[in-house]
């Protein structure tokens, strides 16, 4: 077996080089250490040969790749033919010094041939992809498809993801009914932490943001209505803005960022580390144990959150008023109550768990979909945020003109 073999390379059969490498000219060199020997011959004058004995390890690696380079940069217009019959021991630090000889050979626009491999060492070789660097050397350059392929790549992808989305979404709706079907089975303290998780650690962050999103509501509403004399009405725009439209929503967008983001990252960190094979084998349905309470944590979680929301962002519209536009709180509070409707409410709330059931679920499936290591966890918890904010704005487009054109609540 040979690899590594480009032009000006000898003739002769590869399998006929003595183990035993003779020095022929004046050129010959020998050098040795503790582990293994190294001896120079030229052959004939267009190759080098280098004969290799003992053992190469990573202990002697860097050595033996120095003396490897100065051979091949001594001789630059001549092949390197490496015979590795008399080599005890060979580990991955050898492959790595052949890999670098061969990149050098490269450079200086030669070859380099090993022959007279052991079958440990071909075997060696082969788990290494050693092939690859013969044929494209270290660094292989990705090859663009043709327009007519990348259309049918992109619509078997599209097929495939389709299809594990509904098969995903089945499965969980099948385990939801099981769990509703038998209470007892759920482990409810396992779905008290995901509520608290999802729901109570996002209550700072949800009021903070909820407030200042009444105020600017507010502050920016009152630069116009204040020319009319209508300063009353900046209660109504902010109750019904932040209850109906903007209170569900941003809380939405937070969870699929804290929630959402976290429960792709779990589950895709689960399955690089094979622990979902492990239920698997454990006869434990992952779908069950994994997805179901996270769906329902975030649907328990998420109106409860929307409600805080609603809360705060009415304060804080009152707060602006009471100090920009010489509303008393009592009055801003009276006329909450006359334009806010309790259906009003109800539309944010449903809206809400609507989000809620959506990004507990993009997040766990992006969570199964990966494959690989770290880099596809990462790929996967942005990929479940930018879809959960995607969906959560289609969803509540389409929820809005329900509401709207059938008069519902």
């Amino acid at each position: 077996m040979s690899i590594f073999r480009r032009r000006g390379e000898s003739s002769k059969d590869p399998m006929a080089l003595s183990t035993d490498i003779r020095s022929h000219s004046s050129r010959a060199r020998t050098s040795s250490d503790k582990a293994f020997s190294l001896k120079v011959a030229s052959r004939t004058f267009d190759e080098i040969h280098i004969g290799l004995s003992g053992k190469i390890r990573m202990d002697n690696a860097s050595q033996l790749r120095k003396e490897v380079l100065d051979i091949i940069e001594s001789e630059p217009l001549r092949n390197i033919v490496i015979d590795l019959g008399e080599v005890e021991y060979f580990d991955s630090s050898g492959v790595a010094v052949l890999i670098e000889g061969h990149r050098r050979c490269k450079e200086l626009d030669n070859s380099l041939r090993l022959v007279n491999l052991a079958p440990r060492i071909k075997s060696l070789l082969e788990l290494v992809d050693f092939e690859h660097y013969q044929t494209a050397g270290i660094l292989r350059p990705r090859t663009e498809p043709n327009l007519l392929v990348q259309i049918g790549e992109g619509t078997q992808d599209l097929y495939q993801t389709t299809q594990d989305i509904l098969t995903f979404i089945g499965a969980a709706v099948v385990a939801l009914a099981q769990d509703i079907a038998h209470p007892f089975s759920v482990k409810w303290d396992r779905l008290g932490k995901l509520v608290e998780r999802s729901g109570s650690d996002a209550i700072p962050i949800v009021a903070v943001l909820s407030f200042l999103m009444g105020a600017v509501m507010a502050f920016q509403s009152a630069i116009q209505l204040r020319k009319f004399g209508a300063n009353i009405f900046v209660a109504d725009l902010v109750s019904l803005s932040i209850c109906v439209e903007m209170g569900p929503l941003m809380t939405a967008l937070i969870v699929a960022g804290r929630s959402g983001a976290g429960y792709a990252a779990h589950i895709g960190t689960m399955q690089v580390t094979e622990e979902v094979d492990a239920l698997r084998v454990m006869l434990i349905d992952p779908i069950r144990y994994l997805v179901s309470p996270r769906i329902l944590a975030v649907a328990i979680s998420l109106p409860c959150l929307t409600l805080i929301a609603d809360i705060v962002g009415i304060l804080g519209g009152c707060v602006v008023a009471v100090l920009s536009l010489d509303l008393t709180p009592a009055a801003y509070f009276n006329q909450v109550g006359k334009v806010l409707e309790l259906t009003d409410i109800m539309k944010g709330l449903t809206k809400s768990l609507a989000f809620g059931i959506e990004v507990a679920t993009i997040g766990c499936l992006k969570g199964f979909q990966v494959r690989g290591g770290a880099e596809s966890v990462g790929t996967a918890t942005t990929s479940a945020v930018v879809t959960s904010i995607f969906i959560i704005v289609l969803t509540d487009a389409v929820i809005t003109m329900i509401f709207h054109y059938t008069r519902f609540m």
